[in-house]
């Protein structure tokens, strides 16, 4: 069922490829102005355009932003406000799992790019987005996390090692960052009860990935993941969830689920629920991304 967003604000973060153009397309189609937020100026303009012609709607805008520096948040968050006066969803989607790294690295403001761009980085433009989110209420926030946690049903949030000091695997920063987006959203969730803005997560499943995300891979890699290609759901069907909760007026106060590719609530790992660690993800987040 299709339902008409022509009043609606929605960001949605890595838009300019994958899950989140085809969220992107799929919401300009509905008649929401959609603000894709990308941190390739380049490609996030030329997408953004891309998106106007293939759906004839007009209100969609690029703006850039790097969901590593929490600078960059900062300035994204104040210069959104300083143009619209509300905002009705915002969806997650952007996360950095570059094949590629070997070892540990810092951003500029010294967190770790994977857990800074994963987490911390939604972590905080919600909480810069709060205020607004809840005078647009009714409101929606949308976090992404990933169903390969299901191999890792033992993963626990590592806070002594969260910049990879003394260890550093790409697939546990990776797993760990969308471990902490689950905690976040049942957390946020609880804190938001009463307040009209809900908070939902999506598991994303296996997607075809885009070419252009596998030329820095060796042979042997793409040749797989070619292979793993052949089972996966295309960028298109997964966005439909996104897009589903995004819109879904029976979802208004539905808050703090977690969704799979077919719309439906599942559970997440045992180590998700648990309210002490919920809210020491919360204080750890807070310091630091100076929040209060």
């Amino acid at each position: 069922m299709k339902y008409n967003m022509e009043s609606k604000n929605i960001i949605i973060t890595g838009a300019n490829s994958g899950i989140g153009k085809a969220a992107a397309i799929q919401l300009a189609n509905l008649g929401a102005t959609v603000i894709m937020a990308c941190r390739s100026e380049e490609r996030g303009k030329n997408v953004a355009e891309e998106v106007k012609l293939l759906t004839g709607n007009q209100n969609i805008e690029f703006m850039q932003v790097d969901l590593s520096l929490q600078k960059s948040i900062r300035q994204f968050v104040n210069e959104y406000l300083l143009k619209h006066n509300h905002l009705d969803v915002i969806i997650h989607n952007a996360a950095n799992f570059d094949h590629s790294q070997k070892k540990a690295i810092k951003t500029s403001e010294g967190i770790e790019t994977v857990f800074a761009t994963n987490h911390f980085g939604v972590f905080l433009m919600t909480n810069l987005f709060l205020e607004t989110l809840m005078k647009s209420a009714p409101s929606r926030i949308i976090t992404v996390a990933s169903k390969g946690l299901m191999a890792y049903p033992f993963l626990n949030i590592d806070f002594d090692n969260l910049n990879g000091e003394r260890r550093f695997s790409l697939q546990h920063a990776y797993y760990q960052s969308k471990l902490a987006q689950v905690m976040f959203t049942y957390d946020l969730a609880r804190r938001l009860d009463g307040t009209n803005v809900t908070v939902n997560c999506v598991r994303v499943t296996n997607v075809a990935i885009p070419n252009e995300r596998l030329t820095n891979l060796p042979g042997w890699q793409r040749k797989a993941y070619s292979l793993k290609r052949k089972m996966s759901i295309t960028p298109e069907k997964q966005a439909e969830t996104y897009v589903f909760l995004a819109t879904d007026p029976s979802l208004e106060r539905i808050s703090g689920n977690y969704w799979d590719e077919n719309k439906k609530p599942v559970r997440s790992n045992s180590n998700s629920y648990n309210p002490v660690k919920q809210i020491k993800l919360w204080e750890v987040s807070s310091s630091l991304t100076g929040l209060s």
